[in-house]
C-alpha cells in the first residue's frame, strides 16, 4: 500500500516537472520567435517612444539697459520641476518611486498626496509640471539626489530691477510669457532669443544618443534713456502730482538736435513686476473693492503710455510754431506790431484774449511773452488756412512721429476744407485740434534746433549677448520745416517768455532758458478743466535739452496757469549741471525789485493769474468762483516778489 502511494506521488511530480519543462521550452520558443520575427517591430516602437521625449530649453530673454548700460530689466535662469509618470509607475521600483516623492515633497513643500495625484491622473504622461520657477541653488540640490522619474526644465523669469521706474518705457512680460507695451512689446523679436532642444536621436538606425542644441539668448536693448535724467524726471513728476493732484501728467526730456529721448515719465503709473495689481498706487481697500471689469479698465488705462497714446489740445505752446511759420513765409516781419484790445471779432463771434482789458500795442516778441491770443489770430488771418494747414502737417501734427514705441496716436486736426475763419482763429492759439505730448515736443524742437523735424527714438543700440553690436540707431531728419534764420529769431524771442513773460517760474539763476507756457481749456468748455503745460529748452544760445511738462485736469484756479513751469525749473536745476552745461553769463535782471499791483477787482481769475505770473508774483485764492471781488494788498501798493497776494473770489453773477 505504501509502495503504491509512493509511485503515485512520483508520477505526479514527474507530470508537474514535465509541464514546467514544456512551459519553459514554449516560452523560450515564443521569446525567440518574437525576437527574430517581430523583434524589429517592437524595437522600433521602443525607440520611437524614447524619441518622443524631446525637451525644450527656453532661451534667456535679453536685457534692457539705459544708455550707460545700467540694467533696467533682465531675465534670471530658473527651473521647472517635471515628473515622468510613465517612468515612476512602470519602469522603477516602488521604493525608488517613494524616494522620489518624499525627496521632492521635502524640497518643494508639496504634499505626498499632491505629488501622487500628479502621477496617477495621467499614468502614461511623460511630462507633468509640479513646480515652476525654482532657483538654481534648489535645482542643484534636487539634481544631486539623483532621483528617477524627475527632470528639471530650464526656464527664465523677468525682473524689473527698479519696480515702477521707467515702467511706461519698458512695458512688461505677462504670466503667459507675452510681451506687452513699451520696449518689451516693440522689440520682442530682438529680445526673445531662440529656444534650444534636448532630444534623443538614432545612430545607425539602432542606438539612441542624446543630442543637445543649446538655446540662443535674446539680445540686449540699449535705450537712449539716461537713468539719472529719468530719475530727475520721475522725481519732479512725483512732486508735481503731490502738489497739484492732476488726472494725468507727463514729463519728457529730449535732445532737440537728435531726437533722442533722455527721459519719459507718465502718471498714473504701475509696477511691471506686479503689472496687474495697482494696490500700491491706489488705496488697497479701494482697489480690492473694484469689480474685475473695473480693474481691467483701470489697468488698460494705466498701462498705456500717456506721452504717445493720448492726445490733448496744446494751447499756447503752439504759438511759437505759428510765429516761426509766419516768419518763414514772410507773412510777418520783425518790425510788425499787433494791437490787442482784449478780444477779436471773427465772423460775428467774439473770441477773447486771456487779458480781457487787452495788451495794447505789441511786437512779436512781446506777443509771445504775453501769450496774446489776439496777436496770434491776426497772424493766422494774414497767413490763411492753406498755409496754416501746410505747416501743421510739416511740424508733424496729424501723423505718428515714428518713435519706436507701440500704441502711438496720430492726433486730430481740422481738415483743410473745415478750417473756416472761427476754427482757424482758435487753432492759432492751440485750441480745437489735438496732439500727443511727443508730437508737440518734436514740433517745438524743430523751431529751436535750426528748423529740422527729427524722428524721436528711444533705442540707441542692439547688442548680442557676447557684446557684438547688431544694430545702431542714428538721428533721422524727417524734413526741413523752417530756415536756420527763422529758428534763431524765435529761439531768442522765447527767452523773453521766461525772462519777462508767462514762463517766469521756469527761471534758473545763471542759465539762459527759453520756453512757452500753455493753458488749454478742455471740452466741454466752461467746466473749469484745463491742460496746463510748459515746454522749455536750455541754454538758449545752443540748446542741449528740451523738456515738456503736462499737468492734465488739475485744480486749476487754486494752482495757477504757471503750475507746469516750476516743474521744468526743477528739471533744469538738476539736469543742466549733470549734462555739463555751464551757467550762461547773462544773469536775471531786477529780480528783487518791487512791483506795483494793478486793480484786479472785477476781473476773471484767469486774467489775474496770467498777469501775476508775468510779474513773477505768487498768490492764493480765497473763496469759490472765478470773479475777483477784492484783493490784498490794494491796487497801487508796491510789493516784493516774496510776498503772496490774496485774491477774494465768488461765483459770477448773471446779468
Amino acid at each position: 500500500m505504501n509502495e503504491l502511494v509512493v509511485q503515485q506521488v512520483k508520477r505526479r511530480y514527474f507530470l508537474v516537472l514535465l509541464f514546467f519543462t514544456f512551459s519553459i521550452l514554449f516560452l523560450m520558443y515564443r521569446i525567440g520567435y518574437i525576437k527574430y520575427v517581430d523583434g524589429a517591430e517592437y524595437e522600433e516602437k521602443a525607440v520611437l517612444q524614447r524619441l518622443n521625449t524631446e525637451q525644450i530649453i527656453y532661451p534667456n530673454r535679453g536685457s534692457i539697459v539705459d544708455r550707460n548700460h545700467h540694467d533696467l530689466a533682465l531675465s534670471t535662469i530658473v527651473f521647472n520641476v517635471i515628473l515622468d509618470p510613465n517612468v515612476l509607475l512602470e519602469q522603477i521600483s516602488e521604493n525608488e518611486k517613494n524616494r522620489t516623492i518624499e525627496t521632492l515633497s521635502k524640497f518643494l513643500s508639496i504634499s505626498d498626496k499632491d505629488l501622487n495625484d500628479a502621477i496617477s491622473k495621467n499614468p502614461n504622461s511623460r511630462y507633468e509640471v509640479v513646480k515652476k520657477h525654482i532657483k538654481t541653488d534648489l535645482a542643484q540640490k534636487i539634481k544631486n539626489e539623483g532621483l528617477k522619474g524627475v527632470w528639471l526644465e530650464e526656464d527664465s523669469i523677468r525682473s524689473y530691477l527698479r519696480n515702477e521706474f521707467a515702467a511706461h518705457i519698458i512695458g512688461f512680460v505677462n504670466k503667459d510669457n507675452k510681451a506687452q507695451y513699451g520696449i518689451e512689446q516693440h522689440y520682442n523679436e530682438w529680445l526673445t532669443g531662440v529656444p534650444g532642444r534636448v532630444f534623443p536621436m538614432l545612430k545607425e538606425g539602432k542606438y539612441i544618443m542624446e543630442e543637445n542644441i543649446p538655446a540662443k539668448p535674446g539680445n540686449t536693448i540699449v535705450l537712449t534713456i539716461d537713468e539719472t535724467i529719468q530719475h530727475f524726471a520721475e522725481l519732479a513728476l512725483q512732486n508735481a502730482v503731490k502738489e497739484h493732484n492732476p488726472k494725468n501728467a507727463s514729463v519728457i526730456a529730449m535732445d532737440p538736435n537728435t531726437g533722442e529721448i533722455l527721459a519719459m515719465a507718465a502718471y498714473p503709473t504701475f509696477n511691471p513686476n506686479q503689472y496687474n495689481d495697482l494696490s500700491e498706487f491706489i488705496d488697497k481697500n479701494i482697489w480690492n473693492s473694484l469689480s474685475n471689469e473695473k480693474k481691467v479698465e483701470k489697468l488698460n488705462s494705466v498701462w498705456k503710455n500717456y506721452n504717445v497714446s493720448n492726445t490733448y489740445e496744446p494751447g499756447s505752446t503752439f504759438k511759437p510754431l505759428l510765429v516761426a511759420a509766419a516768419l518763414e513765409e514772410n507773412v510777418i516781419s520783425l518790425e510788425d506790431h499787433f494791437y490787442c484790445g482784449g478780444h477779436k471779432s471773427v465772423y460775428g463771434q467774439v473770441i477773447k484774449c486771456w487779458k480781457t482789458s487787452g495788451h495794447g500795442d505789441q511786437t512779436i516778441e512781446e506777443a509771445l511773452a504775453n501769450s496774446c491770443n489776439v496777436a496770434m489770430m491776426d497772424i493766422v488771418e494774414k497767413m490763411g488756412p492753406q498755409v496754416f494747414y501746410q505747416y501743421q502737417k510739416l511740424f508733424g501734427f496729424g501723423e505718428a512721429t515714428g518713435i519706436d514705441l507701440p500704441g502711438e496716436a496720430e492726433g486730430i486736426l481740422h481738415r483743410l476744407e473745415n478750417l473756416n475763419p472761427v476754427e482757424l482763429a482758435t487753432s492759432s492759439f492751440g485750441q480745437s485740434f489735438n496732439v500727443t505730448p511727443l508730437q508737440i515736443l518734436t514740433g517745438f524742437a524743430s523751431v529751436i534746433n535750426g528748423g529740422n523735424l527729427m524722428k524721436p527714438y528711444i533705442v540707441k543700440q542692439i547688442v548680442s549677448q557676447d557684446g557684438n553690436e547688431i544694430k545702431e540707431v542714428t538721428p533721422i531728419v524727417r524734413r526741413k520745416v523752417i530756415s536756420k534764420e527763422s529758428s534763431q529769431i524765435v529761439r531768442n524771442q522765447l527767452e523773453s517768455v521766461v525772462r519777462d513773460g508767462t514762463g517766469k517760474k521756469a527761471k534758473v539763476e545763471g542759465y539762459r532758458i527759453g520756453g512757452k507756457t500753455g493753458t488749454a481749456e478742455k471740452l466741454p468748455r466752461g467746466e473749469g478743466k484745463y491742460a496746463l503745460s510748459f515746454i522749455g529748452f536750455a541754454p538758449v544760445e545752443n540748446p542741449k535739452i528740451i523738456v515738456l511738462v503736462l499737468l492734465d485736469e488739475t485744480e486749476y484756479y487754486s494752482e495757477g496757469s504757471g503750475a507746469a513751469a516750476p516743474v521744468a525749473k526743477e528739471l533744469f536745476e538738476n539736469i543742466l549741471p549733470y549734462i555739463g552745461v555751464e551757467p550762461s553769463d547773462k544773469q536775471d535782471e531786477n529780480e528783487n525789485s518791487d512791483v506795483e499791483l494793478p486793480d484786479y477787482k472785477g476781473l476773471q481769475l484767469l486774467e489775474a493769474d496770467m498777469d501775476l505770473t508775468i510779474k513773477g508774483l505768487n498768490y492764493e485764492v480765497i473763496g469759490a468762483g472765478n470773479l475777483i471781488m477784492d484783493q490784498f494788498p490794494k491796487a497801487g501798493t508796491k510789493v516784493s516778489h516774496d510776498m503772496k497776494i490774496k485774491l477774494y473770489v465768488s461765483e459770477e453773477q448773471n446779468e
